[in-house]
Parts: structure tokens; sequence; C-alpha cells
């Protein structure tokens, strides 16, 4: 009998400036931006080797460029939530992280028109240890959370 690994491939949808850390996201004009060209050559090698992905995107960068998660969407990739900017969930009070929650899902949702149900944080800022946080994820309806 053969085995089949099954195998899982995510790529987080940010750009070159989105940095943990900062007090706030810097300006860059769109030009400067890499995330779409590079979202392209990544749908383009998926596609001729026939795989799929999930995408954790970022919802400021959903809004910045609409047309990203219609293309990522409709070659057949699932699409996830990597939070709105980048902000480390551990800098957030759990009310300013519901929020997020709801409002990068609400984004992604209405772009991509899946029901988004996974959760990547940040620089990987959710643990165990924050098990509110991770509660309250659910009750948003972000049910595949890793930390």
């Amino acid at each position: 009998m053969q085995i089949h690994p099954v195998n899982a491939l995510t790529v987080d949808v940010e750009d070159w400036f989105h940095i943990c850390g900062l007090s706030q996201e810097p300006k860059i004009d769109s030009a400067e931006w890499r995330v779409r060209s590079n979202v392209a050559k990544l749908l383009a090698l998926f596609a001729a080797h026939n795989v799929r992905a999930t995408f954790f995107v970022l919802g400021c960068v959903a809004e910045a460029l609409p047309g990203l998660l219609p293309q990522i969407a409709s070659a057949g990739h699932e699409i996830a939530s990597h939070g709105h900017s980048h902000r480390m969930v551990t800098k957030l009070d759990p009310q300013g992280f519901r929020d997020d929650l709801r409002h990068t899902r609400d984004i992604l949702e209405s772009q991509s028109g899946q029901k988004i149900v996974g959760f990547r944080a940040p620089q990987w800022s959710l643990r165990l240890q924050h098990p509110g946080l991770l509660k309250s994820s659910r009750k948003r309806g972000i049910g595949t959370i890793q930390a």
C-alpha cells in the first residue's frame, strides 16, 4: 500500500514594509509595493503544478489592492486572515483584537466571496498563554488559529 503524505502550503500576503513593532503603518507609494507582482508569480507557479494553498492576507493589503483577493480566490485558493495591519496581537487589548478580527474578516469576505475561518497572528504573537484572546476569536467566527 502506498501512502500519500498530506501537505499544507501557506502564504503570508504582506509587503516588505509590513514590519512588526512599528508604532504606525508607514506611508509607502503604491508603485513601491511588491506584493501584487509576487502574488501573481506565486499564482502562476501554483497553477502550473496544480497546487492549492491558504493565503493569509493582511486587511490593509486587501483594502489597498482590492483586485488581489478575487484573483487568489478565483484560482481556487483559501483566503484566511493575517490581521489588518500586521500589529502583534500582544500589542492589542482584547477589544482591539476582536475589532481587528471582525474588521479584517469583513474586508476579506466581501472581496473574496469566501467565509473566512483561519487566522495567523503576525510574528506568531498569539500564544496559548492568551486563552481569552483565543476564545474571543472563536466568537468572531474565526475558527482556525495559528499562533
